[in-house]
């Protein structure tokens, strides 16, 4: 699992069932952490400025999430480098990094 990745998500029902992998590489490959930190990807557009396109939908920076990584079933690719740096530049401004 890697940061940019967009995985399955086979947790609760009536949420949006994928989720983008924002956490850092360390975290994700450490053997010690259960969890990861993604965002949801949402099938609607949200129509705000914290939620960044990808082909699987809108990732939404207000739906910043712990799953565990047992939970997240399907890798379903990778975004982009652009889309990723929207995804950077939209966590700085809500958590006003």
């Amino acid at each position: 699992m890697r940061r940019g990745e967009v995985w399955r998500y086979s947790g609760l029902r009536g949420q949006s069932d994928k989720r983008l992998v924002v956490s850092a590489d360390l975290l994700n490959e450490s053997q010690d952490v259960a969890i990861c930190y993604a965002l949801h990807v949402v099938d609607t557009n949200p129509e705000s400025l914290l939620a960044v396109e990808t082909p699987w939908g809108w990732a939404s920076v207000l739906l910043l999430d712990r799953p565990p990584r047992s939970m997240l079933t399907d890798r379903l690719g990778e975004v982009t480098v652009e889309q990723l740096d929207a995804v950077d530049n939209a966590l700085r401004a809500v958590l006003e990094l």
